[in-house]
């Protein structure tokens, strides 16, 4: 149904001079007198010349979005906290092991070298990682939603980097896992290598036969040339990368001691998740308490 609007033009002001003073009774008088707009509005040239009324209301300041660290041994349950942390809080992950792996599949010589370090269970070298997790930090959705940050810095090198580069989080969290526990985790993973998700044979199997056919052993979790012995050889090389890591975590947490949770991560998802839910949301209440806002209120 088509709909009408009926415009009604408003009164035009009268252009005659407003009348002498003498001109009125005493009670009009008094009345304009009281009402001293409705003179104005009677003889104005203009048809509303008294001006709308308008409330300015400043802006409430949006909160800084998060920035959090999160850092583990292999096999600690990084990359499950970290999707149950983006769930919740809609911050963007970012891995540099899956930046390292994207480079390595793409076949350039960043990834080459990279694969090699890996394969060795040794770091890969600063120049290669560090502008590669600096970037991605600096696109849009990182500085705009908070971000997520796994499984880096590694060294006190590439944290003393990121701090160069203005990259400094609010929390670190680092999951810790008995060695028993971390090498049983490790020998049973397996990667889908059709959509990248991890498994594992005993605490996360694959959800049909057909994915279970196509699973293949992490790279990073073994070794190239498997002997006859394979489960021992797996064990050695992620007894390997346990090492690498212990030697160079204690320097990172040095760097940022004042921010740190150590969270037990040798329990459920659930209960770990619950933990770290628990550390995010205090941090922010204290933001929301000590906020310009909360104080003036």
């Amino acid at each position: 149904m088509a709909c009408c609007v009926n415009y009604i033009s408003p009164p035009r002001a009268s252009l005659s001079p407003p009348p002498s003073r003498s001109s009125f009774s005493g009670d009009a008088l008094h009345s304009l007198l009281r009402e001293p707009t409705l003179l104005l509005r009677r003889h104005s040239r203009s048809p509303s010349i008294v001006a709308p009324r308008f409330q300015v209301v400043a802006a409430e300041k949006a909160e800084p979005p998060l920035k959090i660290m999160i850092s583990g041994a292999p096999a600690s349950g990084k990359g499950t906290q970290c999707e149950l942390i983006t769930q919740k809080y809609g911050l963007v992950h970012i891995s540099a092991g899956d930046l390292l792996r994207a480079e390595i599949a793409s076949g350039s010589e960043n990834g080459k070298l990279a694969k090699e370090y890996m394969e060795k269970g040794q770091l890969v070298p600063d120049e290669i990682v560090v502008m590669m997790v600096k970037d991605r930090l600096s696109q849009t959705d990182s500085q705009q939603k908070g971000w997520l940050l796994d499984g880096y810095p590694r060294s006190s090198s590439q944290a003393t980097a990121l701090k160069g580069f203005g990259f400094q989080p609010d929390l670190f969290i680092v999951l810790e896992v008995p060695e028993d526990i971390l090498i049983e985790r490790v020998v049973g993973r397996r990667l889908d290598p059709v959509t990248g998700k991890i498994y594992h044979l005993k605490y996360s199997p694959p959800e049909t036969e057909e994915i279970s056919a196509r699973l293949t052993q992490r790279f990073d979790d073994t070794e190239e040339k498997a002997s006859p012995y394979e489960t021992l050889s797996y064990s050695i090389s992620a007894k390997l990368r346990l090492k690498t890591h212990n030697q160079n975590v204690s320097d990172v947490l040095s760097m940022y001691d004042d921010i740190t949770i150590k969270i037990k991560g040798n329990r459920s998802k659930e209960e770990v998740f619950a933990q770290i839910d628990t550390a995010l949301s205090q941090m922010l209440q204290q933001r929301n308490n000590t906020s310009p806002s909360s104080l003036s209120s």
